[in-house]
């Protein structure tokens, strides 16, 4: 297993636990459907638009059986399962990556997969950029002391 994770990215607006299930799936899927090579690779990096971070990709990648350019098309669909997956004994109800991208989408981002059969696949979870928040509530007597900085606790 490799890791690499750019320095200094930013925060994202995510769901903790929404996102740690998606990326479990993803992780699964790469351990099941990666073959005999039992490589996988995880990411993060920062998608930048006109030398501004716009998102975060999470990108999980396999060395595995991968997907055919007929059937990737239908991965995200409910119940969907390859007719050679299905053959070769792999288990699975199909719902894994229907379930990842709901998830992912009410969070504002988006899931991307790209696969070549026989040579592995790469799903990639972008997220957006956290966009800062201004302090526009009034501050109460019990939120946090005066003088204190906006996101901070004492």
């Amino acid at each position: 297993m490799e890791r690499r994770i750019e320095g200094g990215l930013p925060a994202v607006d995510a769901d903790f636990t929404a996102l740690v299930r998606s990326l479990q799936n993803l992780i699964t899927n790469a351990v099941k459907y990666g073959g005999d090579n039992r490589w996988l690779q995880i990411s993060a990096t920062a998608e930048k638009n006109k030398g501004r971070i716009e998102e975060v990709e999470l990108r999980v990648e396999d060395r595995g059986i991968g997907i055919g350019k007929d059937e990737i098309k239908h991965i995200f669909e409910p119940f969907y399962r390859s007719p050679a997956v299905s053959e070769s004994g792999i288990h699975g109800t199909g719902l894994g990556l229907p379930l990842a991208r709901t998830i992912v989408e009410a969070m504002g981002g988006r899931i991307t997969a790209k696969s070549d059969l026989g040579k592995g696949s790469a799903f990639s979870i972008h997220l957006p950029v956290a966009q800062e928040r201004k302090a526009e509530e009034p501050q109460g007597a019990t939120d946090k002391p005066a003088g204190a900085e906006p996101g901070f606790l004492s």
